[in-house]
C-alpha cells in the first residue's frame, strides 16, 4: 500500500500497512502478513463463543484511508466532519472511567442532536494506536502497559479465560479484540451535521459527567503511547535495589511520593516544588544572618560608630519589613539561595543527559510560554548565573500553575499545557532530589 502520511504536526505519522502490522505483532507477536490480510498464529476469542484469526484486507484498507482522510493535531484525538474520538485518561485512581457507566451511549436534544460513547476505542481508533507503536517499536517495547497486555492476550487465547468485558464485546474484527485488550478509554462524538466544536463538545460531556456522577476524567494521551516513568528509564530494576545508607525527613519524602504518584502534571511538578519550599525560610534567615555576621566582622566596621551600627540595623530592618509587606520573605531570592546550597549543576546535567538526551538542548533553547519563563543554559561556565536562570525558570512555572486570575497572562491551562509542563517536570525532580539528599542523615 502507498506511503500515506496522515496530517499530524511533527513527528509525521505514517498510516500504512507496514506500520500497522508491526503495531499489530507487538500485541500479538504471531501475526504475519499474508495474501489474505494477516494472520494470527492462534485464534483469538470474542464474544459468544466466537473467535477470530485475521484482520482481512478489506478491512485494513478501510481502516487506513479513515485515518488518512481523519484531522489528528495531537496523539489524542481523531475527527471527522461528523464525528470525533477522544482518548480519554481516568483521574480516578481506583477505577477506569466507563466503569462509571451503567450504558455507554448517550443522545442529546436539539436541531443537530449529538451522541456521546463511552468505553473501548473503535476500530479507526485502535488502528491509529497500533501505527504510532508500529513506527517506534522499540519505545513501545519497553512500556510497561504493553507486557501486562500481552500477558492478558496469552492468558484469554491459551487458557481459554473469559472476562465480563470480553463477553459484552460487540463486532466481528480482529481489531475490536485489540481495542479491548489495549484497556484504552474512548469518547466518541457524533453529530447529526457538520461544523460542530467536537472538543468542546467531548469536554462538556466530562464536567457533565463529573458534575453529576464525580467521575474524572480528561482528554489526554494514553499511558501506551506516553511513557514517562523517570523512575523506570533511569534506574534499574527492583534485584537491584539495596538498602538505604541515609535517613531522610519523612515531610519530604511525602511530597516526593505524592510526586512520583501523581498522574496530573500539575501535582506532581508543585509536589516536588514543595520540597524546595521547605527551606525557604532557613536559607532566607541563614542568609540575613550571614550578612551582619559579615558586616560586624568587617574590618571597616566599628561598634563605636553610630553610623556602622546603623548599617547593620538598616540590613535587618530592610528584611524584616519586607516580611511584613509580602507576608513573608523574598520567595524568589529564597529558591535562588535553595539552589545555590543544594544543588549540583554538574549532577543536574548528568541526571537530565542519562534520562533524555535532548533535555539540555531544549532547556538552552526554548523558553516556557505558558509561564513566561526564559531559556536555561545549564551549561553556562558562570554557575551562579546559571542557579539564577534555573531558579527563575522554576519560580515562573510554578507560579504560572497556581495563579490563574482572569486577565493575567501568560498562565497555565489544565491539560492545554501538558506537553509543555511534562519538559519541566524531570527538572524540578531531579533538583528536589538533591535537595532531599543533601538533608540525609547516614544510617
Amino acid at each position: 500500500m502507498s506511503d500515506e502520511r496522515g496530517n499530524m504536526g511533527s513527528p509525521q505519522l505514517v498510516f500504512d500497512a507496514e506500520s500497522l502490522l508491526t503495531g499489530l505483532q507487538l500485541v500479538l507477536p504471531g501475526a504475519v502478513d499474508a495474501d489474505g490480510g494477516f494472520f494470527v498464529s492462534d485464534a483469538v476469542p470474542l464474544s459468544d463463543g466466537r473467535s477470530v484469526d485475521r484482520l482481512q484486507v478489506n478491512e485494513i484498507v478501510e481502516v487506513l484511508e479513515n485515518l488518512k482522510k481523519a484531522d489528528i493535531d495531537s496523539l489524542s484525538s481523531l475527527r471527522w466532519d461528523l464525528n470525533a474520538e477522544f482518548s480519554l485518561v481516568s483521574l480516578d485512581a481506583r477505577w477506569g472511567f466507563d466503569r462509571f457507566f451503567e450504558r455507554n451511549h448517550f443522545v442529546g436534544q436539539g436541531e443537530n442532536p449529538v451522541t456521546y460513547a463511552v468505553g473501548r476505542p473503535s476500530v479507526n481508533f485502535v488502528a491509529f494506536l497500533l501505527c504510532v507503536l508500529g513506527q517506534d517499536p522499540a519505545a513501545a517495547r519497553r512500556s510497561p502497559r504493553l507486557m501486562i497486555i500481552r500477558r492478558r492476550v496469552r492468558n484469554l487465547v491459551e487458557d481459554g479465560m473469559r472476562s465480563r468485558r470480553i463477553d459484552q464485546l460487540t463486532g466481528d474484527s480482529l481489531l475490536d479484540f485489540v481495542g479491548e485488550v489495549l484497556s484504552v478509554t474512548t469518547l466518541q462524538v457524533s453529530a447529526a451535521s457538520g461544523g460542530v466544536d467536537f472538543e468542546g463538545l467531548a469536554n462538556s460531556f466530562l464536567f457533565h459527567a463529573a458534575y453529576n456522577l464525580d467521575a474524572a476524567a480528561r482528554i489526554g494521551v494514553d499511558s501506551l503511547l506516553e511513557p514517562r516513568s523517570i523512575q523506570r528509564v533511569r534506574r534499574g530494576k527492583g534485584s537491584t535495589l539495596d538498602a538505604p545508607r541515609q535517613s531522610y525527613k519523612v515531610d519530604l519524602v511525602q511530597h516526593y511520593l505524592m510526586g512520583v504518584a501523581a498522574e496530573i502534571p500539575l501535582l506532581e511538578y508543585l509536589s516536588y516544588y514543595h520540597i524546595a519550599e521547605h527551606f525557604f525560610h532557613k536559607v532566607f534567615n541563614d542568609d540575613l544572618v550571614e550578612q551582619v555576621r559579615k558586616g560586624i566582622t568587617d574590618p571597616s566596621f566599628s561598634a563605636r560608630r553610630s553610623r556602622d551600627v546603623q548599617g547593620i540595623i538598616k540590613t535587618v530592618d530592610r528584611a524584616l519589613r519586607q516580611t511584613r509587606e509580602e507576608g513573608g520573605f523574598n520567595e524568589p531570592k529564597a529558591l535562588q539561595l535553595v539552589m545555590e546550597r543544594f544543588v549540583s549543576l554538574p549532577r543536574l546535567i548528568q541526571d537530565l543527559d542519562s534520562y533524555d538526551g535532548t533535555l539540555i538542548e531544549y532547556y538552552a533553547t526554548n523558553d516556557v510560554p505558558f509561564a513566561g519563563a526564559g531559556k536555561l543554559a545549564l551549561r553556562d561556565t558562570n554557575e551562579g548565573k546559571a542557579h539564577d536562570a534555573l531558579a527563575k525558570r522554576i519560580y515562573k512555572v510554578r507560579n504560572a500553575l497556581v495563579h490563574a486570575k482572569e486577565g493575567d497572562l501568560p498562565k497555565y491551562a489544565p491539560f492545554t499545557h501538558d506537553a509543555e509542563l511534562l519538559k519541566e517536570i524531570p527538572l524540578m525532580r531531579f533538583v528536589a532530589e538533591q535537595v532531599i539528599i543533601e538533608h540525609g542523615k547516614p544510617l
